[in-house]
This record gives structure tokens, C-alpha cells and sequence, in this order.
């Protein structure tokens, strides 16, 4: 007498709050590295969801599915800027630099050692940053109000920015493995 097994059943899907929680802020600061606006980031990690849902990715497991997220945000934030030349040729090394620091933890010790680095900026550097990316408010000030704020004509504002930024990428880089 040969016993029949019952087909296997195909792995539960994850409920959507659980796979909001689980991908929501990874997806989302994947699209800011992309160049996204907030508002751009907001609505496009929501059409990526919509999308993750219609076609049931959320029945794989959960790197598959962070990876589709990941994958359909970059579409839709390309063909959001489809005339932008920039923005496909950054495309390329947001996802190689998301794929060495970003992957295993959906940004957060990326973002830490971030925070760690704008913490030992000084003077105007650290004031420039906290203001033209509002860090020190809710809301990032003007271009023009925060060279005025500083003292700085906006030449030299984008002057002290390029300089920072490239201060921050350094101190990152000697910071993370």
C-alpha cells in the first residue's frame, strides 16, 4: 500500500504591514541614494509596493523580494527621469555601492557612520551641512537663506558644500570596511 503525500505547499506569503516593516525604509533610502526628492522617494517605494503585490512577490523570501523592490524602484525612478542622462549613469554605481555597504542592513549602519562623521564636522562645514539638508530643522533652508545665515555669498556656499561632502566621503570611506 503506497502512501500519497499531499503537494507541498508554497511558502505563506508575508502580510503587508509585515513586509512594509520589513522593506519600507530600505526601498525608500534606496531611492534617495538614487537622486530622489522625498516626495519622489514617497510615492515611488509606494508604486513599488503596489507592484510587489500585484505580482505576489511577497512570496518569496525576504531577499528575493527586497531585491524585486530594489529592482522596480530603479525602474521607476529611471523612467521618472527618463531624459536625464545623469541619473542612468549614476544608476550603475548607486546599486554597486548599495550592494557592498547597504544590503545586509537596508542602509542603517551606512546612515550611522554618516551621522557619526557629521558629528565631528566643525564651524560653518557642520552649519552648512545641517542647514542645506535639515538637519538641524525640519525643513532644509534655501540655497540663498543659508548663505546668508552663514555669512557667504551662494558661490561660496556651493564652495564650502563640495568641500564638505568630499570631507564626509572620505571620512566614511576610512570608516567603513
Amino acid at each position: 500500500m503506497s502512501v500519497s503525500l499531499p503537494p507541498a505547499a508554497p511558502a505563506p506569503a508575508a502580510a503587508p504591514e509585515e513586509l512594509l516593516q520589513q522593506h519600507l525604509l530600505a526601498t525608500w533610502r534606496y531611492l534617495r541614494m538614487h537622486g530622489a526628492s522625498t516626495h519622489e522617494a514617497d510615492d515611488l517605494t509606494q508604486e513599488a509596493f503596489v507592484i510587489a503585490l500585484q505580482k505576489r512577490a511577497t512570496a518569496l523570501d525576504p531577499a528575493a523580494t527586497a531585491t524585486f523592490l530594489r529592482r522596480t524602484a530603479r525602474f521607476l525612478f529611471l523612467h521618472l527621469r527618463r531624459d536625464s542622462r545623469p541619473a542612468h549613469e549614476l544608476a550603475d554605481a548607486v546599486d554597486a555601492l548599495w550592494d557592498a555597504r547597504c544590503a545586509d542592513d537596508g542602509g542603517d549602519g551606512l546612515l550611522e557612520t554618516l551621522r557619526e562623521c557629521v558629528a565631528h564636522l566643525q564651524g560653518r562645514a557642520r552649519e552648512a551641512i545641517e542647514r542645506c539638508y535639515g538637519l538641524g530643522a525640519d525643513t532644509p533652508a534655501a540655497r540663498d537663506a543659508a548663505a546668508d545665515a552663514l555669512g557667504l555669498q551662494p558661490n561660496g556656499l556651493k564652495t564650502l558644500l563640495q568641500r564638505t561632502r568630499q570631507a564626509l566621503r572620505a571620512c566614511i570611506e576610512r570608516r567603513q570596511p
